[in-house]
């Protein structure tokens, strides 16, 4: 110390004793950091003496002191730019066609200052995300800020397209909303993806574009980017991205209308053929083979004027020796009961009632014919009863609706 101190204080061999001593003041840390803008203060005191006796402390400065208390040396902390954006679904989100898909995901400033963030879906060229590989794109897909008091995308409420005075530490709920095309079918994929850039923060409303600050550190508060890379963008970019996928749940509907002949007036109903007089019966089924329900309305079906609706379902059974007699609507056999001139059948289902007949005189039981139209009612024919709404078809399920005509 003699060798530190000797051309400062007196001569050789004058110290007996020396103290450094030093105070450090800021602000509060947080997970994040200290806050940008905060002053950081240090003032070191020296106590020593000269011979045996104590002299006056010596209190430090930024430009060097040589007597009294002198004054501290602060310096302000920067702004460490980092945020990380994540998706908080842990599987694909589910789909319908014409609908919007909803996929959530989490804003959190990890940085030391109160950011603005600007925020950007997109849809994502390829890939694969929860077993779900992308095979198209979805419409335009816009960001909106959970703002409202329900929890999940309320559209009414969920309205800001920018997180604004996003506070260290703090995060915010992002939903990233994308329209489905009519067009795509059970089990495409569309991965798709958020990212947000840190804007200026400090005052209400989106804030400028931030820019780092180059070359040496200023005695002014700089701006580092700090941010790691995210699925879509780079590190130190004052960005980060994470991306989602939406599977498409829906129903996949095929409807098959079949024919067979009944009875003719000839062979009966041994190998019966379509000749004019016979009973042909028309059989159209609907099958759901896709992985969700789908909601019924109705069917419509003209018959053409060739042919002649067959009021009571006839079977063509138990001919007596002239077939053409019982090859006939008013003396046939009827399915059920006269009158009953549709049938209803559902398979793979738990729906109590099938099969069921409807009569052709009244619309109010579900099925009607009105003139050459067939009309078909499914909140009528499939009604709400337990686990099911009125006129659904869940996946793997069956409804067929059976009637006859006779050849002119």
């Amino acid at each position: 110390m003699k060798s530190l101190f000797h051309k400062t204080l007196a001569r050789p061999g004058a110290i007996t004793a020396l103290v450094l001593t030093g105070v450090l003041v800021g602000g509060a840390a947080h997970a994040a950091g200290t806050a940008s803008g905060t002053s950081i203060t240090n003032l070191a005191t020296l106590s020593y003496s000269v011979g045996a006796t104590a002299q006056t402390p010596i209190g430090s400065s930024a430009a060097g002191n040589t007597s009294g208390a002198g004054t501290a040396t602060s310096f302000l902390v920067d702004n460490k730019i980092n945020l990380t954006v994540t998706t908080t679904d842990v599987a694909f989100v589910s789909a319908v066609p014409g609908t919007s898909g909803v996929a959530t995901f989490s804003v959190v400033n990890n940085g030391n200052s109160t950011q603005d963030f600007l925020l950007a879906g997109a849809n994502v060229a390829g890939g694969a995300l929860f077993g779900v590989t992308d095979n198209f794109d979805t419409g335009a897909c816009s960001a909106f800020v959970e703002n409202g008091t329900t929890a999940g995308y309320q559209a009414a409420q969920d309205t800001a397209t920018f997180i604004d005075e996003l506070v260290a530490d703090g995060s915010k709920t992002v939903y990233v909303v994308c329209p489905i095309p009519l067009t795509q079918v059970n089990g495409d994929g569309a991965v798709v993806s958020l990212t947000a850039t840190a804007l200026v923060g400090g005052t209400a409303g989106q804030g400028a574009a931030l820019t780092e600050t180059a070359g040496a550190n200023t005695a002014g508060v700089d701006i580092v980017f700090a941010d790691i890379a995210g699925t879509d963008d780079v590190a130190r970019d004052a960005k980060s991205s994470s991306r989602d996928v939406f599977k498409v749940v829906t129903a996949a509907l095929t409807v098959t209308k079949s024919v067979a002949p009944v009875c003719d007036p000839f062979n009966g109903s041994s190998n019966p053929k379509n000749i004019p007089g016979s009973f042909v019966r028309y059989t159209i089924a609907i099958a759901n083979t896709g992985a969700a329900s789908a909601t019924l309305s109705s069917i419509a079906d003209t018959l053409t004027a060739l042919v002649t609706f067959d009021p009571n379902l006839i079977t063509g059974a138990g001919l007596p020796a002239t077939a053409s007699t019982t090859c006939a609507s008013a003396t046939g056999t009827p399915t059920s009961v006269a009158g009953s001139g549709f049938l209803a059948t559902a398979t793979g289902t738990t729906r109590a009632g099938f099969p069921k007949y409807f009569t052709s005189t009244s619309s109010a039981d579900g099925i009607d014919l009105s003139g050459s139209n067939v009309t078909v009612n499914f909140a009528l024919v499939l009604p709400v009863e337990a686990g099911y709404t009125a006129g659904e078809l869940k996946a793997s399920e069956t409804v067929s609706v059976i009637f006859q005509v006779k050849i002119n």
